[in-house]
Formats: structure tokens, sequence, C-alpha cells
């Protein structure tokens, strides 16, 4: 079975009542096809996001390009940038490699090789919670507010009045010290009691100064050695009891891949829910702002859950909101209709790319 003319005629089949069951027999076939081309090496996968059709295309580090595309994996499948998924939906997007600054990346190395950062701040990790969460590796960094770790980084990330008047979710993002072990000085013996008790007090609220939950952070992806991704995340709770959680995709600038390149990602989302079908709503912001709400349309009303996403790009960098209503997903009457209403004002919330 091959991921084109084979595959296609068997689903048209399967699909289109040519066959003698009542029911839609494609998701079930769709799951137990083999795979289609291998993926990619993370290194692969990184050249390839740094070419966007024949050449590399550079931009003025913080470019709009503007482009998200929606595609329904179950009536598109094994599309190019997905060749091993036949289910589930996709959203396609430009992205812009950006440039951290020097001393952050400098940080980012030093807890990568396990070592505090020239300021003494030891590596950490991330914890996370929430669905469709990102990778996550060494060099997490924590921050007081959204526009704190705006500046840290320097990074055009998306603004928003509405959120920042919320109130942080300390399930949102947590950082913890990577490593348990305490070095001790080739002395150590010759210390005393209190000396070594003050070492360990010491040493701890070095370790932990950082540790816990924090209104803002990143993480990082790496592709071998070289940060790849950054990961901004915030989690708000607003005035109305729902619960915003806004996760930014930064592809980093590397030595293939220069700041300002343009080049083109992809997320897929729930590739194994086979029987699902998909719409999807565009939504334009006064400010010209485009977001996709995707809505699936077979469970839908029973898991509104499944309709609480919007995705836009802004200044080159990729985000997805998600919506918890403030009782939870108890009330699903609506199939998250009310929910979604206020997903569309946080949209309107963000101010226009710079």
């Amino acid at each position: 079975m091959t991921p084109d003319r084979d595959e296609t005629l068997l689903r048209e089949a399967l699909q289109k009542g040519l066959h003698p069951a009542e029911t839609d027999l494609w998701p079930a076939v769709a799951e137990a096809l083999p795979a289609g081309q291998k993926r990619y090496n993370r290194r692969t996968r990184a050249l390839r996001l740094a070419i966007c059709l024949g050449a590399p295309l550079l931009l003025a580090a913080g470019a709009l390009l503007g482009r998200v595309e929606f595609t329904n994996l179950r009536t598109n499948p094994r599309p190019s940038f997905a060749p091993e998924n036949n289910t589930g939906y996709a959203i396609q997007y430009d992205q812009t490699a950006y440039q951290l600054p020097d001393k952050l990346m400098d940080s980012l190395q030093a807890h990568y090789n396990g070592q505090p950062d020239a300021d003494g701040i030891p590596p950490m990790r991330t914890f996370l919670s929430g669905r469709n969460l990102p990778p996550e590796g060494p060099g997490g960094r924590g921050y007081d507010s959204w526009a704190d770790l705006t500046e840290a980084t320097g990074l055009p990330l998306a603004q928003s009045a509405l959120l920042d008047s919320g109130t942080p979710d300390d399930s949102g993002f947590s950082l913890v010290p990577c490593s348990y072990t305490i070095p001790l000085p080739d002395d150590w013996q010759t210390f005393s009691v209190e000396e070594r008790n003050a070492y360990y007090k010491d040493y701890n609220e070095s370790q932990w100064r950082l540790a816990g939950a924090w209104p803002a952070g990143f993480s990082v992806e790496w592709d071998e050695d070289t940060p790849m991704y950054l990961y901004p995340r915030r989690v708000d709770k607003l005035s109305n009891g729902c619960t915003i959680e806004t996760q930014a995709y930064v592809l980093l600038a590397a030595e293939e891949r220069p700041a300002g390149t343009s080049s083109t990602g992809s997320q897929v989302y729930y590739d194994k829910k086979a029987g699902f079908t998909w719409e999807v709503e565009e939504y334009t912001t006064p400010s010209g702002l485009v977001a996709l709400l995707p809505r699936c349309t077979s469970n839908g009303k029973t898991s509104p859950y499944l309709n609480a996403n919007a995705f836009f790009e802004q200044n080159g960098i990729f985000y997805r909101l998600e919506i918890i209503p403030y009782d939870g997903w108890g009330q699903i009457e609506d199939g998250g209709e009310a929910a979604r209403a206020v997903l569309k004002e946080v949209l309107d919330s963000f101010e226009p790319a710079g």
C-alpha cells in the first residue's frame, strides 16, 4: 500500500459507499495502514525548515509573513509536510528565524552543558501542564511577566492587555533544578559539621532560588547541541473565570539558518482520532490578525475541548491559544461555542504587528 494512488483509491471506495458496509470504514483502515515516509531526523528537519521552496528568502527580523493554513488529514492524507499522518488535522505556518541576545545564548549553552551561566544561574528544567505541549530540554527560564520575557529575549512577541489583566495560573509553567546532586569541594573532609550545614544551605538556596511557578517562561528544544526552537508560554485566568493558555513557537537562528530566514513549519493535532472530521473557521480581528479555529464536526458536541484552540502567526512567530471555561468542560450543551466567543475576544485584544 502506497500513500499515493493506491491509498487514495481505497479511501474513496470506503468513503463513497463502494463497499457493502453501511458505515464509513476509512477511519479504522487509516489507523492500520503502514506509516508513510520515515520521519527525518532533527538535523534534516532543521535544514528542511530553513528552505522555502527552492532558495532561502532572507527577510528583516520581525517581518510579517502572515500565512497560516489548515489541512484536514482525513480527507487530505499524508501531505508532503506530514507523510506519516492520514488522520487528525494539521496547521502550516510561515516562520522567521530569530537570533537571541548573545548573553542569553551563552546562558542556554552553559545550561545545555550542565553548568551555571555567567550570572551563576543553575541549569533548570521545565514542568508544563496541559495538552499538546512542546518538547522540553535544558535551558528553561521563568519571568515575572510576559513583558519581562519579551524584553529579555528581544523577540517581537504578541502583546495583549486583556491577558496582562488576568491572573497568572501557577500550573502553567514551573522550573526545578536539573540536578539534585550536590558537588562537594576538594577539602570537604576538613569541614566541620557547622561548615557542612552552611554549605548545604547556601547551595540549596542557590539551586532552588529560581524553582517553582512563574507567570511566564520558555522551554527550549535542541538539535544536538544547538537550540532550535524557543517556546515562550503563559497561562492566564481572566476575570470571567476562563483560563487562556498561550503557547508560542519561535524558530531560532543557526549556522545553516541565518536570522531572518523564512521557512514553513507545521504542527499535527489529534492524529490518532481517526473517526473525527474537521472544518475550520477563519477569523479576522479588527487589527487584521487572521486566526484559524478548527471545529470538530463529528464529536465536538460531546467533547467541546476539541473546539477550544485558535492558531495564528504574527511577525514570523506561530501561536496556539487554548481556552478552558471557568467550570471546565462540564457544561457541553453549546459544544463550546461560548468558550470560542471568549477566545475571539482574546484574539481581538492582541496589538497589531510591529
